[in-house]
């Protein structure tokens, strides 16, 4: 049924569509902007950067003499790196052409070299058609990229990318239909204080607000809660420039299956350009933070999340200790339940289950601690700082896990403030992500897949000592109308969201190579193989490239099953027949398309 509607609505689509893009001159790319630098005395990124580096989503680093230079996004590339305008006859240097940029991830996990002049970062709509009608007519590789924040690689392409970064405005708030309308590249906290003087906000939010709005759609980020769905559910329209038939504007009224199928493109259907999402009213939101043990977690799961509006759990492996978020709107509150509440004493007391863990080793190891300089220091950093001493040892990280357990139970509490500034939050320091998404019932009835999964990821992962830093995050979500989102599947469906970690707590080479190779290996292999007999599907910004034929071919076939492959290869074919929007990765997952 889907696979004819779509069929019909990309011919139709197809059959209207004309090009239309007039060439013009591109503006000169990277600008300038160093209002905002900053200074830091330290990076674990500092020994993976060897000239320019583009540090996306976080900080370019720069080397100066004991300290780093960090520079946000939007600040050029160093001296010895620049960017030259297409066009402008330059490309027949070989000289120029070889001058390049180091674009790295925000987790520090993904690099790639991308010859500077291939790395765009147009500020108009004109600009983007003119490039891509450009590097369309040459074959040339444009690879959309966001904030880099992606956990993966999945924006990443060492042979072009294009930004939306300039193209950051507001461009119309619809008070009488609550809808917002964005260029593609402003970020999510930009368009919620945007929303915030109309007293609107956006439907869902995932934990990261400087995520830019393309990306955040495309690759389906979500937040937690039963009865709501990933961000791509609520978009009504997407402008996007395509390769083959330049600008097009998909609605769900005009494009039916097609427009479905776009909102979760991962870049591959085209550059996205404008995106318009519903909005709901602004409004305050009370958190709860408290602690379950696990079989206090599993008999409370499906009546906190039927009572409350978001609901998370963070395990901590090898203890017995659940940490429960919950937020719930003010105005739906029972009357007597606190607003705000906090665990009495000083911000050094509530951290004291951390940071005297952190004075113990200090002393195990003969090395001089100075409590003036972890006062300073905030959860995640204490966390690092903890973990970084032995981050692969078991004893040891079960010490850091039972010491993280104890804070959480020590700081329980209450606390109110405005949605978006509860449903985003801190999620650490560079780390190794997977998290993975699958069908788990009804938002009426749980069919238990959730905790069946749980039980067996840590049953698996204590009984073979894998060294799994804390937390474990479970988060849920209705499905997605989006056919290309994880969460796609009936109305009334119900989907968990599971996400494992390591943190990357030094710039130690040798011990980031060990942590990443047991990630990536016995600890992922383990989520895989209990996620298999529920459909699991990986989130599309934490999917790895598998490390063998036989997990690629693996892959490959729960990919096909779980997903309307043919029909999303159809609509590359269509839009970018010479397949350069897209990189290793996802040809990996859906192979190359073919013109028809």
């Amino acid at each position: 049924m889907v696979a004819k509607a779509f069929s019909r609505s990309l011919t139709k689509f197809a059959r209207q569509r004309r090009w239309q893009v007039q060439s013009i001159g591109t503006r000169a790319l990277f600008q300038s902007a160093a209002s905002n630098t900053k200074e830091s005395s330290s990076s674990n990124l500092a020994p993976l950067l060897g000239g320019s580096a583009l540090f996306l989503g976080a900080l370019c680093l720069k080397e100066q003499g004991d300290s780093f230079k960090t520079t946000r996004l939007e600040a050029p590339p160093s001296s010895n790196s620049t960017i030259s305008e297409p066009g402008n006859g330059d490309d027949d240097d070989d000289d120029d052409g070889e001058e390049t940029t180091d674009v790295i991830n925000w987790s520090g996990t993904h690099q790639v070299s991308v010859k500077s002049k291939n790395l765009f970062e147009p500020e108009s709509l004109e600009e983007v058609e003119a490039i891509v009608k450009e590097r369309h007519q040459k074959g040339q590789t444009i690879r959309p990229l966001g904030s880099s924040l992606s956990p993966n690689g999945i924006a990443l392409n060492q042979d072009g990318m294009i930004s939306m970064v300039n193209m950051d405005q507001v461009l119309d708030i619809d008070t009488k239909n609550n809808t917002i309308t964005v260029q593609a590249g402003i970020t999510v906290s930009k368009a919620v204080e945007a929303l915030r003087k109309h007293k609107l906000t956006l439907p869902n939010l995932a934990s990261i607000a400087e995520q830019q709005f393309g990306g955040f759609v495309q690759v389906s980020a979500h937040g937690t809660g039963r009865l709501i769905a990933p961000v791509d559910h609520y978009v009504t329209k997407l402008k996007l420039v395509t390769p083959a038939l330049g600008t097009i504007t998909l609605t769900k009224e005009e494009n039916g299956a097609l427009f479905e199928l776009a909102k979760v493109g991962l870049g591959c259907l085209g550059v996205v350009v404008e995106v318009t999402m519903e909005c709901i009213p602004a409004h305050k939101l009370v958190e709860h933070t408290f602690t379950l043990t696990r079989q206090q977690a599993r008999e409370q799961k499906d009546n906190l999340l039927k009572k409350h509006k978001h609901m998370r759990y963070m395990w901590i492996p090898y203890t017995d200790t659940v940490v429960v978020v919950t937020n719930d709107p003010e105005d739906q509150v029972p009357k007597g339940t606190p607003r705000f509440q906090s665990p009495a004493g000083s911000n050094a007391q509530k951290m004291a289950p951390l940071t005297n863990l952190l004075a113990e080793l200090h002393g195990e190891k003969g090395i001089t601690y100075d409590s003036e300089v972890v006062q300073g220091m905030g959860f995640g950093e204490v966390r690092d700082a903890l973990l970084a001493f032995d981050p692969l040892d078991i004893d040891h990280v079960k010490r850091c896990n039972q010491a993280e357990a104890d804070f959480w139970t020590k700081n329980e509490g209450y606390q109110t403030q405005p949605s978006d500034k509860l449903l985003q939050f801190d999620c650490g320091g560079q780390q190794w992500v997977f998290e993975v998404c699958f069908p788990t019932g009804t938002i009426e009835t749980n069919n238990d897949n959730d905790t069946k999964f749980m039980e067996q990821l840590l049953e698996g992962i204590e009984k073979n000592g894998i060294p799994a830093h804390s937390p474990i995050e479970q988060r849920w979500s209705a499905a997605s109308s989006s056919t290309m989102s994880p969460a796609h599947g009936p109305e009334d469906g119900l989907f968990c969201w599971i996400g494992i970690i390591n943190y990357l707590p030094s710039d130690d080479l040798d011990q980031r190579n060990a942590i990443t190779n047991l990630f990536t290996g016995s600890y992922s292999d383990l989520v895989r193989k209990v996620g298999r007999p529920v459909q699991m599907v990986s989130h599309w910004a934490k999917l790895e490239e598998p490390r063998s034929v036989t997990k690629a071919v693996d892959m490959k076939m729960i990919y096909q099953d779980r997903y309307p492959v043919t029909e999303f290869n159809r609509a590359r074919a269509l839009f970018d027949p010479k397949n350069i929007l897209s990189n290793k990765l996802l040809d990996l997952v859906f192979g190359v398309p073919k013109e028809s």
